[in-house]
Formats: C-alpha cells, sequence, structure tokens
C-alpha cells in the first residue's frame, strides 16, 4: 500500500515539475496556437510519459536522460523556436532542476545530521527531499522571470521580499510537518497531505501575484493609450486651427495684397512690414501642427509647445526620422516626455531678462537607431551633480537624488542597451540618447 502511496506522491511531484517547466518555457518561447483539446491531449500523454518514466528509472544517469527528452518534448509540442534553442533551454532547466535538488538535499542535511539512518528507505524523507527541491525550483523560477521582466512592472522591493518569504517559510512548515515520521521512519497520511498542501498554496501565490502584475500593466497600458489619445486629440486641434487660419487668410488674400500694395504705392514702408508682421502673427504656424510625421512625437511635442511659449522660450526643432519606429510607444513617450519637461524646467528657472531661454531639440535616424539630442539654457547655479551625475534641483527634493523624471529616461535607455548622456556644454544642460530601434 504504501509503495502505491508513493507512487502517486511521485505522480503530483511530477505534475507540479510540469506546472514550472512550462512556466519556464512560458517566458522564453511564444506558444503554439492549439485548439483546447490538442492541448489537453498533448499535457494528458506528456504527464502519464513522464510519471511512467520516473517510476521505472532509478539511477540518476538515466533519470537526467529521461528527464531531457521530456523536456525536449515539452518544447517541442507547445512552443514555436528553433530547435537548438528549445534543447539548450531543456538542458538549462535539467542544470536547473539538479542544482536546486543539491540545495533540498544541502538543507536537509544541515537540519537533519546523522540523526537518521537508511536515506534511501526512508520514505518520507525523500518525498521531502521532492517537496522542498521544488519549492526552491519555483521560488528561482519566478526570480528568473521577474528578473528578465524587470522593466515591465514597477514592482516594490516590498512586494518582493513578501513573496520571496512565502517559499522560505513554507521549507520550514514543510521539514517541521515531516520531521517526526523521518524520525521514526514511518508513514504519515497528515504529513504528506500537508506537504502537498504547502506546495500547492506556493503554485497558487506565484500564479496570483503574476495575475495581479499582468492587471497592473494592462491598467498602466489603458492609461498610457488615454494620454496618447489626449495629446493626439491636441494635435488634430491644432492642425485644423491651422488649416483653417491658412483657408481664412487665402480667402482674404487679394484684401491682403490690396492693402499692402496700398502701403507700398505710398512708400509707407513701416506700415507695410507692421501689416506682413501682424499677418505671420494670425497664422502661427510656427506652433501648431505636423513636425515629423511620427504621430507619437508629433503629439508629444506639440502638446508641450503650449507651455513653452507661455513660457517665453525659444523652441527650434530638427526632425529626421521614419514615420514608424519598433521602438515601444510608451517607452518614446517617456524618454520625450521627460526631456522635453526637464528642459521646460530649466529654462523657467532663468530669472536673468536679459538672458534667452532656449530649447534645441534634434531627432534623427541612423544605422537602425534613434538618436535625441536635447539642448536647453539653464541657471548654472542650480545645477548640481554627485558621483557624475546630475542630481534633481527641484525644491521639494529633501535628499540629494537623481531626478525621477530623467532616472525614469535611463530606465528606458538600459532596456534597450542604448547610450545615455548628460553634460553641460557653456550654459547649456545637454542630453544625448541613443535608442537602438528594436522590439524589447
Amino acid at each position: 500500500m504504501e509503495k502505491v502511496l508513493m507512487e502517486i506522491i511521485i505522480a503530483i511531484n511530477n505534475l507540479f515539475g510540469l506546472f514550472i517547466v512550462m512556466r519556464f518555457f512560458d517566458y522564453i518561447f511564444t506558444k503554439k496556437i492549439l485548439t483546447t483539446k490538442v492541448r489537453n491531449i498533448r499535457l494528458i500523454t506528456v504527464l502519464i510519459v513522464a510519471i511512467t518514466g520516473n517510476i521505472l528509472t532509478s539511477e540518476l544517469g538515466i533519470a537526467l536522460v529521461f528527464a531531457f527528452i521530456i523536456y525536449s518534448i515539452i518544447a517541442y509540442c507547445f512552443y514555436q523556436a528553433r530547435i537548438q534553442i528549445k534543447l539548450i533551454a531543456s538542458v538549462f532547466f535539467i542544470i536547473f532542476s539538479f542544482v536546486t535538488e543539491l540545495l533540498a538535499a544541502l538543507l536537509l542535511t544541515a537540519v537533519f545530521g546523522n540523526v537518521i539512518q537508511n536515506i534511501r528507505q526512508n520514505t518520507m524523507y525523500l518525498f521531502l527531499g521532492g517537496v522542498v527541491s521544488k519549492i526552491i525550483l519555483m521560488a528561482l523560477t519566478e526570480v528568473i522571470i521577474r528578473y528578465r521582466s524587470r522593466n515591465a512592472s514597477k514592482v516594490t522591493i516590498g512586494s518582493w521580499l513578501l513573496i520571496v518569504s512565502i517559499p522560505i517559510v513554507s521549507v520550514g512548515l514543510a521539514v517541521i510537518s515531516v520531521y517526526e515520521p523521518i524520525i521514526t521512519n514511518s508513514y504519515s497520511y497528515v504529513s504528506v497531505i500537508s506537504c502537498l498542501s504547502i506546495l500547492y498554496i506556493n503554485i497558487i501565490t506565484f500564479y496570483l501575484f503574476d495575475s495581479i502584475i499582468i492587471q497592473v500593466n494592462e491598467n498602466n497600458q489603458y492609461r498610457f493609450r488615454e494620454n496618447v489619445m489626449r495629446t493626439q486629440q491636441e494635435q488634430y486641434k491644432n492642425i485644423i486651427e491651422g488649416y483653417n487660419q491658412v483657408r481664412k487668410v487665402r480667402h482674404d488674400m487679394v484684401g491682403h495684397l490690396i492693402t499692402l500694395d496700398g502701403y507700398l504705392m505710398q512708400n509707407d514702408y513701416n506700415k507695410a512690414v507692421d501689416y506682413i508682421h501682424k499677418l505671420s502673427d494670425e497664422l502661427d504656424l510656427g506652433k501648431r501642427g505636423v513636425i515629423s510625421n511620427n504621430v507619437i512625437v508629433d503629439a508629444l511635442i506639440n502638446n508641450r509647445k503650449s507651455r513653452i511659449y507661455e513660457e517665453g522660450i525659444e523652441f527650434k526643432d530638427e526632425m529626421f526620422i521614419p514615420r514608424e519606429l519598433k521602438i515601444d510607444d510608451m517607452d518614446l513617450s517617456i524618454v520625450l516626455g521627460n526631456i522635453l519637461n526637464n528642459a521646460i524646467e530649466g529654462c523657467s528657472r532663468i530669472k536673468e531678462a536679459e538672458k534667452k531661454k532656449i530649447i534645441d531639440f534634434k531627432m534623427k535616424y541612423k544605422r537602425e537607431s534613434l538618436l535625441i539630442e536635447m539642448k536647453n539654457s539653464c541657471e548654472l547655479n542650480t545645477i548640481r551633480q554627485r558621483d557624475g551625475d546630475f542630481i534633481s534641483s527641484k525644491t521639494y527634493r529633501e535628499n540629494d537624488e537623481f531626478g525621477i523624471g530623467l532616472g525614469n529616461v535611463k530606465v528606458i535607455v538600459q532596456k534597450y542597451n542604448g547610450i545615455f548622456q548628460a553634460e553641460l556644454e557653456g550654459e547649456m544642460f545637454v542630453i544625448k540618447i541613443v535608442l537602438p530601434d528594436i522590439n524589447v
């Protein structure tokens, strides 16, 4: 009876193992498009083969080869990628699993020491080793997954510590629940159920944590799309206003020409020049409209222009970029929005009336990379540095720290393995960014 129960435990242990490896592959490969029926049939088939193989194999070498075959089959049946990549991922996960089993063995050896005898015949000890290794494997897998997608969500360190504490506490509880049966070399149904419940709780916890992060990301994407729509509406409004003004002026062009001709006939050049300036101000085409033909770039710049002109800032721009970029729209918005805000704030701190407020913004596209240069005039006495980094000059910051806006820009640049450089050129604060035009 005990042998049958042990085989059932092995089957459940394998089920948890397959869950972890598929979760790991989910974040490496692209899933194949399968019907629910085909997917379920393949899952059941793989599970049966895995359980049967684990029951029949006892030698370590054979078990590792069999695990490699099972992981390769899973990668082949459910994911899209080159065969070489699938094989490498399978080998990596086997090594990963083997390391966690060694960690579990070292941990249990440290706990039990020489108290127990005949380890291979101690069913509960072997069972506990399997549970503990799966908990450690699950925790390390989640750490790898979170590190790989660390830029997708802003997970606080406190939240991470709480999540990581769950498998740590679980290992302790599993050891406590099985300690006495191991020492007495007896079989305990309660201990088995307790350990399996602990393993189940860990899986559900990480699943819920992942679901929460996905929901947060979706909410962030929704807010981002809402902001983009708002800025695009502003852009379209500016374009329509500019078009209507051009149409109005063109409609009255004959009258304007007659008026100018009258001033020139009377040699009243000053009035003619004033009239031309007045007509130019009425058009006001430099403050609105299409700049680069890239919707995100145009929308952001036009959205900031009203504040730029309110501050009396002279704005220069030079754009040579394609209409479509591979760089994620949200990432591009974070970069452009923050450096534009930083430039505007730098100019707004200038108090000397005779000192010009200038923003010189350039964007170019070379060798599959987006080159960004932002120059703005600034008050040198407000610029502070620490350890080679420029720190925030905002008065509400109690501690010296890199500005949150530019800090976010640096995070995005690092995400794309780009280049970020901030420096002073005379009385101009200069930011230079190189962003590879890739999907991340």
